[in-house]
């Protein structure tokens, strides 16, 4: 027998929705149960996400967009809106724009955060949550995973992002600069560091997108002096997959605070893989999620 490795082209629809006086871009990708997909940040797109869920689009109506403040989607003219009680409103909104009574919702990175607080207020209407790579659970691992990024840097490395991002051109967010910048800064969390123009395809950085998210991700660092996400969480009996690398730069331990914390949740350990493995190890990835998903698969 010969298997047929060829893709079938996915049908995507492109749209411009206002959600909560803010234009958001959305991604519509496939068809079936509803799937709200949360990408990290806080001020990138989804674009990097988008080509790793393309099996899960058999199943599910895979929903992409880009967060307040971040890619296509317009910055808010009121500054102090960016703050994660109206990121989590946004994740309301969409989910009543789109009459959606129970979905599934994945985070990555940051994305898991924003999820754990969206269903920590509203979790009678989240079927499944996945939450890939989440971000640190509290300012303590926060630091932690700075200090294992920069231990990874090379001393030449750490040099020339430095002298970048004291550039003229990165100040303007020239893209070439920034895009530079940015790939110096996250190679670290690859677990094979060549890798990183081609996870950087994707990002396309723009003057005007970076600028999105030089400020909306400064305006949401504060967030991150003092929080704990698992105060937050005890309360929720959604059924949780949580997806991890073996080689993220977050600590395990961070990861098992969240999954200790739930009622319903499992912990998924990719080989060989950092804090991108739905990049990093697609196969792998998928199998895990689809597993989860229809356990009969196996």
């Amino acid at each position: 027998t010969t298997e047929t490795t060829e893709k079938v082209e996915l049908k995507t629809e492109e749209k411009t929705i206002e959600i909560n006086g803010v234009q958001h871009y959305f991604r519509i990708k496939g068809s079936g149960e509803p799937m709200l997909i949360l990408h990290g940040g806080p001020g990138l797109s989804h674009n990097y996400m988008l080509p790793y869920f393309d099996e899960l689009a058999a199943d599910y109506q895979l929903i992409f967009f880009d967060q307040r403040g971040g890619g296509k989607t317009d910055f808010p003219k009121d500054t102090s809106s960016i703050n994660m009680d109206a990121f989590v409103e946004d994740v309301e909104a969409i989910r009543k724009h789109f009459n959606i009574e129970k979905m599934a919702l994945l985070g990555h990175s940051w994305g898991s955060i924003l999820a754990l607080n969206y269903v920590a207020k509203y979790q009678n209407h989240v079927n499944q949550l996945v939450l890939v790579s989440p971000a640190p659970a509290t300012t303590k691992f926060y630091e932690e995973m700075v200090s294992n990024m920069h231990k990874k840097r090379t001393e030449e490395e750490t040099k020339e992002l430095v002298q970048i991002m004291m550039s003229k051109a990165f100040d303007k967010r020239e893209t070439e600069a920034f895009t530079k910048a940015m790939k110096i800064g996250d190679k670290v969390n690859l677990y094979d560091p060549s890798k990183i123009d081609e996870l950087y395809e994707l990002h396309q950085y723009t003057q005007e997108t970076a600028t999105k998210f030089w400020f909306t991700s400064n305006l949401m660092e504060r967030h991150f002096f003092d929080y704990n996400v698992v105060d937050k969480i005890k309360e929720i009996t959604v059924p949780t997959l949580i997806v991890i690398g073996d080689l993220d730069n977050v600590p395990f331990a961070s990861s098992q605070l969240i999954a200790d914390n739930l009622e319903n949740a499992r912990l998924e350990i990719i080989k060989s893989t950092g804090h991108y493995p739905f990049f990093e190890d697609n196969k792998a990835f998928t199998n895990v999620l689809t597993n989860y998903f229809n356990p009969e698969y196996e």
